[in-house]
């Protein structure tokens, strides 16, 4: 008989309070970092990057889609080794993926695709010649005991005890946990208020505040964000137990409802929209790294004009413990990026694009 992890939901807190933001007496107690960069490779080496992952001796780049494999492989100084993942259809192939992390245990990545939605695969053998797909686990196709309208996002996150969370897609709550056979336990995140005070009805709240997420490379630790929710989510697996912090900030005000008939409803984005965790978590075996947002229409703006040389590049990063709290804010000169860390903290990596240069890849050292 399978045995159920313990579900712990530990904490529900407004960011301010955890974050100690600009405004709150401990604002003292958070490094702020300023990094140099060293730059590791230049625009020749990639081809539409979609994502980046970083073991303790390798970067692994997620490519475009036009790309007839998935995933290039290169060394932490940015030397290319091979690519691998044919895309296809066809046993041992994938179409594209959705969501990846880097998992020590095995030293194998763990892949989703919403064409392969409910189901957890690994790219195994990645000392090999040829890593191989296999499939992890699955859910079930019925979810027993779930509500009727649940759909899992591709965002499957597997703990090293066994413990099961999805970010959930219907109006029962955010995150739900199952059993490592692929059952339905319970939601164990509902609504956070700060969400339901953006005015949005109660059928449309997952459709624009649902979460994705990592579990980091140890496997004892996930974190999850929602881009236009300023919501984080955190999980540690203690024995059988796993005990979420929820943290919750500001209400998003730039999501309206244009029209509504009881059966349809449009919805409009206004000046008001902000982008709270844009590229979601990156996640190490201690912290938690977010770029921080802001007004969409100021993001948008700014990545332009940085991406045209016209501001100087600068993204700043939010740094968490698995707890919940804001340990350090780290700034680095460069644009629009996607970002990795390894697993130890030692090095944070930025892939940038920009008019000028178009991709680069930098080393921060940590």
């Amino acid at each position: 008989m399978t045995r159920l992890p313990v579900i712990l939901l530990s904490l529900l807190v407004l960011a301010g309070a955890a974050s100690c933001g600009s405004g709150s007496a401990c604002a003292d107690r958070i490094d702020t970092l300023r990094l140099a960069p060293t730059l590791l490779a230049g625009d020749e080496s990639f081809h539409e990057p979609l994502g980046i992952l970083a073991s303790d001796s390798r970067l692994f780049v997620r490519n475009s889609v036009k790309c007839d494999t998935i995933i290039d492989e290169y060394a932490t100084d940015g030397k290319y080794l091979r690519s691998f993942l044919v895309k296809g259809i066809a046993p041992g192939q994938m179409p594209y993926l959705t969501g990846w992390w880097y998992e020590s245990e095995g030293n194998r990545l763990v892949v989703e695709s919403d064409v392969a939605r409910r189901k957890l695969l690994a790219v195994e053998n990645l000392d090999s010649a040829e890593p191989q797909l296999r499939l992890i686990m699955s859910l079930r196709d019925r979810i027993v005991g779930a509500p009727d309208d649940s759909v899992v996002p591709a965002s499957l996150m597997k703990l090293r005890n066994g413990a099961v969370l999805a970010p959930n897609l219907n109006k029962a709550g955010l995150l739900n946990a199952y059993d490592s056979a692929g059952r339905f336990v319970r939601t164990v995140v509902g609504y956070p208020e700060v969400l339901r005070q953006s005015g949005l009805p109660e059928y449309a709240l997952a459709n624009f505040f649902h979460l994705t997420g990592r579990v980091s490379p140890d496997g004892n630790h996930f974190a999850a964000a929602g881009a236009l929710g300023d919501i984080l989510c955190f999980g540690t697996a203690d024995g059988d137990s796993v005990r979420i912090t929820v943290v919750a900030g500001q209400p998003q005000k730039g999501i309206e409802v244009e029209a509504e008939d009881g059966s349809y409803s449009t919805f409009r984005y206004t000046d008001s929209l902000r982008y709270f965790h844009p590229g979601g978590v990156v996640v190490s075996d201690s912290h938690v790294y977010t770029i921080a947002g802001g007004l969409a229409s100021e993001v948008n703006d700014r990545n332009k004009k940085m991406a045209a040389g016209e501001i100087e590049p600068l993204t700043e990063i939010r740094v968490h413990d698995y707890d919940g709290h804001l340990k350090k804010i780290i700034y680095i000169p460069v644009g629009r990026c996607l970002l990795a860390v390894r697993p130890d903290d030692s090095a944070l990596y930025a892939l940038e694009e920009s008019n000028e240069y178009g991709y680069r890849l930098f080393q921060f050292e940590l």
